[in-house]
């Protein structure tokens, strides 16, 4: 299992993914939950609105999509 996230600011879209692979996506108004579709435990989070919902400092934390990844989020 290996963790990563990142932030899109074209998009204004941070992901928080726990682990790669197929997942059912549940919408809600400020982006998806990602989970299993075999028994449900939780893959990921994608935020929409990042920029107007988490602070500033976690957004600027996050790496920038398409860049090379420093480190993995453990």
């Amino acid at each position: 299992m290996k963790s990563h996230a990142h932030y899109d600011p074209e998009v204004d879209i941070a992901l928080i993914s726990f682990e790669d692979g197929r997942a059912i996506a549940q919408e809600h108004p400020w982006g998806l939950i990602e989970r299993h579709p075999d028994d449900g435990h939780l893959m990921g989070f994608e935020i929409w609105g990042a920029s107007k919902i988490l602070p500033a400092e976690m957004v600027a934390a996050l790496p920038l999509a398409g860049s090379k990844p420093t480190a993995s989020v453990a």
